[in-house]
C-alpha cells in the first residue's frame, strides 16, 4: 500500500486529530516525516501543541446563565441560516 502524501493543507486539515493522538500510526508516522521537512508546519504545530497544552492547565468556569442562553439562541439562528 503507497504511503498518502501529506501536503502542508492536509497536515493543518488533520492537526488536531493528530495533537490528540487521534490518527492511526501509519499516518502519524507520515505526519512526523513531514513535520521533520517543513518548518512552516512545524511552527504551526509547535506553537498549537503549546496553547492545548496552556488551556488544558486552566479550570473551566461555567458560563452565566443569560450568556449562555444567548450563545445557544445565537448558534441555533446561525445552524438554522446556514
Amino acid at each position: 500500500m503507497a504511503k498518502k502524501k501529506i501536503t502542508c493543507q492536509s497536515f493543518l486539515d488533520d492537526l488536531s486529530d493528530y495533537i490528540d493522538g487521534d490518527v492511526a500510526q501509519e499516518i502519524r508516522v507520515t505526519f512526523e516525516a513531514h513535520l521533520a521537512k517543513c518548518p512552516n508546519c512545524w511552527v504551526v504545530f509547535d506553537e498549537t501543541q503549546r496553547t492545548v497544552e496552556i488551556f488544558q492547565g486552566y479550570d473551566c468556569h461555567p458560563l452565566p446563565e443569560n450568556v449562555k442562553g444567548r450563545l445557544l439562541q445565537t448558534l441555533s439562528v446561525k445552524l438554522k441560516n446556514a
